[in-house]
């Protein structure tokens, strides 16, 4: 079971995922090709690692343990 929290203006919306049900892959597949297209910036963190272990990544795959989704800092 995949878990994607994606964090932003409207709180903290979680999508889950099994790679043995092919509805939920192909939604979750979907959220990242819109977030992505949104420009946030997703990090991958491995089952049982703390946040500091995440990895931006820039595709998605079913078999992390969570993906968090973040919008860049704007600078000025």
């Amino acid at each position: 079971m995949g878990t994607m929290r994606i964090l932003d203006h409207t709180g903290d919306t979680v999508v889950t995922w099994s790679v043995q049900d092919a509805a939920t892959l192909e939604r979750a597949e979907a959220i990242f090709e819109q977030q992505l297209l949104a420009k946030k910036m997703a990090f991958a963190r491995p089952e049982g690692a703390l946040a500091d272990a995440a990895e931006r990544i820039y595709a998605f795959s079913p078999d992390v343990a969570e993906i968090i989704w973040v919008r860049p800092i704007q600078g000025g």
